[in-house]
């Protein structure tokens, strides 16, 4: 990664900034050298100045959103520890609500990996990497052997229809989804008193 002065680093997180508001707003066929600039207020060469590629820019902007992503998620494994199954759905339910401009950003690289297969080790670098914070949160909580993948593809489905149909979703939708994976999960593995007794907790 190059270094940079402070305005010079300014200026490139304004980039990337811009980048991400620019492809909530218009998806990620719409992040272009002028969107971008002209968003951030920045001159025109100024992507050129600091990226190779209008691809790079998006690239290194979903790799930035994704290390905030992981270090949100970081912060709630370690603080589920010995959790209820109440708890871990309360927690989860929270950090998995959709942010703007955000979350409707990186649903956009979700669909332009989908159609440009150069994105797609990136994309798919960000999900395992939630994955994996996702499972660390989980066994905190007492489950041990979480399905991760559940849990990421059930957060993601919650917030893409509370974007687009906000009405559809009820306020406690989500955390009675999670809570009823986390113990469903602990039941289908075999887990059945640990299940009863976490769920207990909650009582």
């Amino acid at each position: 990664m190059r270094k940079h002065r402070a305005g010079a680093q300014a200026r490139r997180d304004a980039l990337l900034k811009a980048t991400v508001e620019v492809a909530a707003e218009r998806g990620m066929a719409g992040v272009t050298h002028k969107a971008v600039t002209d968003k951030a207020g920045l001159p025109l060469a100024t992507v050129s100045y600091f990226f190779d590629s209008i691809t790079e820019l998006a690239v290194e902007a979903l790799r930035v959103f994704t290390e905030a992503e992981t270090a949100q998620q970081l912060a709630l494994a370690a603080a589920l520890k010995d959790a209820s199954a109440d708890g871990v759905a309360t927690a989860f339910a929270a950090a998995a609500a959709p942010r703007l401009p955000e979350t409707l950003a990186l649903f956009e690289a979700f669909l332009h990996a989908a159609r440009h297969p150069e994105l797609r080790p990136e994309v798919a670098a960000s999900i395992e990497a939630i994955r994996a914070i996702a499972t660390e949160g989980a066994r905190a909580a007492g489950s041990p052997d979480p399905d991760a993948a559940a849990f990421l593809a059930l957060a993601h489905g919650f917030a893409l229809h509370a974007l687009a149909a906000p009405d559809t979703v009820a306020p406690d939708a989500l955390h009675r989804a999670f809570r009823a994976l986390f113990l469903g999960g602990l039941l289908d593995s075999g887990h059945t008193d640990l299940a009863v007794r976490l769920a207990t907790q909650d009582r």
